[in-house]
């Protein structure tokens, strides 16, 4: 074992060697920008602070949605503001819909994400990415997930910065540790993402500007994190998630997120990032993210279709969030989610023989 670890680290070594570092800012968060939990650091490689997992998960790790009961449905949209008055708009916007279904044997997930950001500060120029995903339970305790993803960029004002196409794959897995010192409902997991052809053809502005740009997101980009509840009672919860993210072994991005639930109804979610290459080259903002939650049952009567599912009655979370991406660039965000039915947290009763024989 111990010579494995010894060579998979001399092989990174190598690869980090041969591979310069330079996405644009904001890179690696391509997908985690058009949603309020995408922005506060509530889809974590563990599944969040407090867990909750659906169909956008599959951005961090494909194994998340493995327990799954109910069809989920999910649609985000963040519009972005840059005060830099000598980029060509100052507008921007990134959206997400995804859906996610059960079946016997696995959970699908799929996603489609679009984002356009043209900013100097945060050149991620314009592009549609597809995600989509398996996922199932090994154990009580393990799981496991396959994704698969693609997009297509470009940029809509200059068409000699290129258009490129990426097709890859991702790995992951979550382990429920359980009670574990002062936290209950502990987990790790970890991921594997961006496993093939990433955006490398399309000419944009790096993360050190006097330099060129390298592919993003970048390829091989390792996750690891753990998150827990470290207080339940009948009126709250307080749970914390730590996220590390090593990007092709060429960079560090640590993740802190801290949710704060009410009732099973109201969430706060903040959220914290750091970033040793942005950091290093001064694009950063220390401001953390905010997000606000609120989940609610609904009823639909007269409907023949959703009585026959049983999804007359759901469930449905509403949010809203803000985060400074950089000093110039802001973001302001918006999402639904919904739950089709309800969670069935009874067990089943077996009957040994009738009381009336």
């Amino acid at each position: 074992m111990k010579k494995i670890l010894l060579t998979l680290l001399a092989a990174g070594l190598c690869l980090s060697a041969a591979y310069s570092y330079n996405p644009p800012a904001g890179g690696e968060d391509l997908t985690l920008i058009s949603s309020p939990s995408n922005l506060s650091g509530a889809n974590s490689v563990a599944g969040g602070a407090l867990f909750d997992a659906g169909s956008t998960s599959i951005i961090v790790n494909p194994a998340l949605t493995s327990d799954e009961q109910r069809v989920n449905l999910n649609v985000g949209y963040t519009f972005l503001y840059s005060t830099e008055k000598l980029n060509d708009s100052q507008l921007g916007g990134s959206f997400q819909t995804g859906i996610l279904i059960p079946f016997k044997l696995y959970v699908f997930s799929g996603l489609v994400n679009g984002t356009f950001a043209p900013y100097g500060e945060m050149h991620l120029g314009d592009s549609i990415n597809l995600k989509a995903g398996l996922s199932k339970e090994i154990t009580e305790k393990l799981s496991v997930g396959l994704g698969a993803g693609g997009g297509f960029a470009w940029t809509t004002r200059h068409s000699s910065l290129g258009k490129d196409w990426s097709l890859y794959a991702d790995v992951g897995a979550l382990y429920k540790w359980g009670n574990l010192g002062p936290f209950t409902d502990f987990r790790i997991g970890g991921s594997v993402l961006n496993l093939g052809k990433m955006y490398t053809s399309v000419t944009r502005v790096g993360i050190d500007e006097t330099a060129e740009n390298t592919p993003y997101p970048t390829l091989a980009t390792l996750k690891a994190g753990a998150a827990g509840t470290i207080l339940s009672t009948d009126v709250a919860k307080i749970g914390l998630g730590l996220d590390f993210t090593i990007p092709c072994f060429q960079n560090l991005i640590m993740d802190m997120n801290a949710q704060v639930q009410f009732k099973d109804a109201f969430i706060i979610s903040i959220g914290e990032k750091f970033n040793l290459a942005e950091m290093i080259n001064k694009k950063y903002s220390l401001i953390p993210s905010v997000a606000f939650l609120f989940k609610f049952s609904f009823d639909v009567k007269n409907n023949e279709y959703l009585e026959s599912h049983s999804w007359s009655q759901s469930e449905m979370t509403v949010s809203a969030g803000y985060k400074n991406l950089y000093k110039t660039v802001h973001a302001i965000s918006a999402g639904v989610d919904i739950d089709l039915g309800m969670a069935d947290t009874e067990a089943p009763k077996i009957v040994v023989w009738d009381d009336k024989e």
